[in-house]
Order: structure tokens, then C-alpha cells, then sequence
């Protein structure tokens, strides 16, 4: 019987994969297909995002993004080892290791001989992340904090040298028993160079609810909405989100709009 695959988020997003009649299939292997578009005054940008589990574990991460007829392709492959979990790609190399809950406490992040990256998690009583810090070469250089209300994010504030960032998180009425992070979060350094720990589920908990707005903190006049889609199963099947600026049109800003179609099968 495969192992249901229940993803991290925050944000913060991982997403259901959708049972498509395969209930008591014996092939433990799933993609999750994620085709996004991002809209502005520039041209579009299309990204098509494929996931693959084997029994429940993330195991490659795979990238195609296309702008006019340029294309960028790269891949990102998993490799699980008592309490460690490598994250690898043709440049740079993460090594997680895991605590007693399976979550990722440390984190040495290699960039062909030029940096050494150290991460450290820390998690609520719980099981949500709530600090991250970052250390380049020995020397402190990010912190993050993320807090949470009724099993869903609140806030995350970032601090890079001397310059904080304190984002407020709304959260909806919507779930899905599968879990994609929050856009926002994605796009948070350092989660930036954490997006396969993310959806392999090594950050902790996923929050109970989609995020449905972000806005800076003391600027209202400044938020992103998202509105989601289920299937008839209850699983995530689009998600939509659209960035409003102060005193500008929204769309003289990249990207402000941006839509993810997510689909779900077997390989």
C-alpha cells in the first residue's frame, strides 16, 4: 500500500496529488506537475516544475522556464542516508541533518569551493518552523523568524545585516490534505535556496490553511491576494495570486500576476 504523501508548507506551500483512481495502485511513484505563468509589463515567463516521490520522498526536482526562446533547464536530485538528506546539483550541494521528528536541524550548503552556507532550524513544541539563521563563511549574515496563530502563519520577519522585513500572513478557509508552500514564502531568502526541503516535508509542519494575503507590515496599500481551485477530490489544483502596489498600477511590476496549474500522476 503507498504511503500518503503529506508535504511541508508554509507558506508555505505542497500540494495534493490527487488519488486520480490509484487508491490501491502499487507504484509508489508520483509527479507533481506545477505549469505557472508570470505576467507583467515584460514579457511573459513561462516555468513548468516537476516533482518526483518515490514512496513519499522527494527525490528529484526538475525545472523547465522558458522567456521568448530562450529556455533554462536544471535538475536537482535527493539522496536519503541515516539522519542526512543531500540535496544536489551540477553547482551546489546541500547536506540537511535531520532531528529525532525527521525535520532538518542544520543544513551545510556548499557552492563549488566559492562559500560555505551553514543553516540552523529551530521548531515549536508543535512541529512548525519558527527561526532560521544563517551564517556565510563563520559570519552571522540572515535570521529569520515565522510565527503562528491556530496552526497557521501568521508573520515572517527577515533580517539581513541591519535591514528587517516583517510580512503579515492572512490565512483563508480553504485546505487540502496535501500541501504546497505559499508563493510568498517560496520567494523569502533564504527559503529561496531551500525550495526541495520545503516540499520534501524537512521543515516541519505544513500550517492547517492556505495563505489567501500578504501585505508589508504598516502598508496596507501594499498586498498580494491568492484565491485557489480544488478538484472535486478537495486537492489543489490552481492557484492564482495577484500583487497590488501603492500608488502605481499593479501591473508596471514583475511579477504581479501569476498563475500555477498543478496536476497529479503516476510514473
Amino acid at each position: 500500500m503507498k504511503k500518503v504523501i503529506i508535504l511541508l508548507c508554509v507558506l508555505l506551500g505542497v500540494v495534493s496529488c490527487s488519488d486520480d483512481n490509484d487508491e490501491n495502485s502499487t507504484n509508489n511513484q508520483r509527479i507533481i506537475t506545477l505549469n505557472e505563468v508570470m505576467t507583467s509589463d515584460s514579457y511573459p515567463v513561462t516555468k513548468t516544475e516537476k516533482f518526483l516521490y518515490d514512496q513519499g520522498r522527494l527525490m528529484q526536482h526538475t525545472v523547465r522556464q522558458t522567456v521568448l526562446e530562450s529556455e533554462i533547464n536544471y535538475e536537482v536530485n535527493l539522496i536519503y542516508s541515516d539522519k542526512k538528506v543531500t540535496v544536489a546539483t551540477e553547482m551546489t550541494t546541500l547536506t540537511y541533518t535531520l532531528n529525532a521528528e525527521g525535520y532538518a536541524s542544520q543544513c551545510i550548503y556548499n557552492e563549488s569551493d566559492i562559500q560555505q552556507r551553514e543553516y540552523k532550524f529551530a521548531y515549536s513544541a508543535d512541529g512548525y518552523l519558527t527561526e532560521v539563521i544563517e551564517n556565510i563563511n563563520g559570519k552571522l549574515y540572515s535570521t529569520i523568524t515565522l510565527t503562528y496563530n491556530a496552526d497557521n502563519l501568521e508573520s515572517v520577519t527577515s533580517h539581513i545585516n541591519d535591514i528587517s522585513n516583517k510580512i503579515l500572513y492572512k490565512p483563508g478557509e480553504q485546505s487540502s490534505q496535501y500541501y504546497i508552500p505559499c508563493l510568498s514564502l517560496l520567494e523569502t531568502y533564504p527559503f529561496t535556496l531551500h525550495t526541495e526541503a520545503l516540499y520534501a516535508g524537512l521543515l516541519g509542519k505544513a500550517p492547517h490553511h492556505f495563505t489567501v494575503r500578504t501585505t508589508p507590515e504598516g502598508n496596507d496599500s501594499e498586498y498580494t491576494t491568492y484565491t485557489y481551485q480544488v478538484n472535486k477530490e478537495g486537492n489543489l489544483t490552481q492557484i492564482h495570486s495577484q500583487t497590488t502596489y501603492p500608488d502605481r498600477d499593479s501591473y508596471n511590476y514583475y511579477p504581479n500576476l501569476r498563475t500555477v496549474s498543478v496536476s497529479y500522476s503516476l510514473n
